[in-house]
Formats: structure tokens, sequence, C-alpha cells
């Protein structure tokens, strides 16, 4: 099996040394004494210690890119916005605040949907009721109204304006 692993730097320059080395010696060890040429022998140790850098080099170069499996995050997937057809959607500033025996609640307001609400006719009549809330005076009187909570089960959402 053959292993495909990134060379370091330091095994390019041990293993350049070594190759120098293995070839130097049997110069040094036949010709050093017997000949006086040290300008000879200085050219081929320059020209192959410049070969081995040369070649670091050229390796050194292409260890620049990380080969580390990078981890992956999970896939979110994208929330879907869910439109809501025009004739489901109740303009806000028709939910109104009523002051009721049981405290302030929050309903649709009968005029205000027929004037702001295209579909208004349409709402269903189920949802429609009466309270009892105080009116500007502080007396208590009957109102229509339409609960939101009804409303909101038939699909009918609150339109919000940004």
């Amino acid at each position: 099996m053959i292993s495909h692993s990134v060379t370091s730097p330091l095994k390019l320059v041990l293993s350049a040394t070594l190759a120098l080395a293995l070839t130097i010696t049997p110069v040094s060890a036949n010709d050093w004494g017997s000949r006086n040429d040290h300008d000879d022998t200085a050219k081929v140790l320059g020209l192959l210690l410049g070969i081995a850098t040369i070649g670091a080099l050229l390796s050194n170069k292409d260890d620049r890119h990380d080969d580390r499996v990078k981890p992956r995050r999970p896939h979110k997937p994208h929330k879907r916005v869910h439109r809501v057809p025009d004739h489901l959607q109740l303009p806000a500033h028709c939910l109104q605040t009523y002051r009721t025996q049981q405290g302030k609640q929050r309903f649709f307001a009968p005029r205000c949907l027929k004037r702001n609400f295209s579909y208004a006719s349409g709402l269903p009549r189920v949802c429609r009721d009466t309270i009892v809330a105080r009116n500007k005076n502080g007396t208590y009187v009957a109102r229509k109204v339409y609960r939101q909570g009804c409303l909101n089960k038939r699909g009918y959402r609150t339109k919000t304006t940004y």
C-alpha cells in the first residue's frame, strides 16, 4: 500500500543531507588525500547543496495547503415563511382592548373590520360574540365583537405592519 503523506520540511532536509553525505563519501575517501583540487570538491558540494535547497523550497510550496479534514456543520433547513393570503389577514389596528367585568380583554371591533377589511362580510359568525364592556363614561354597555382566538383557529391572522 502506497502512503500519500505530506512530507515535512525537516524530513526533506534530512533526506537531502543523507543523499549528499552518501554522494560525497566516495569522493572524499578516494580523492581527498590524493588530489589537490579542493575547488572541484567545493563546486560539487555547492551544486548539490543548491539542488537540495531548491528541491526543499519547491516541495515546501505544496505544504501550504491544509490537508486536514474540516468538520462539517450540520445542515440547517431554511425556515419557510408561511404566507397568509390577504383574505385571512386581519388589520392589527382593529384589535382593540375592552374593559370588561373580567378585566381588560382584546377583541376585533366589527365596525373597524367592516371599514378596513374587504372580506369582513365573510368572517365566521361562530366567532361573533356580544360582551359587556365599559364605555368612555364608565357605564357597562353591550358590544358586538369578534373573538381573536376563534378567528385564529379558523386560519385568520393579525397583519403586522413593520
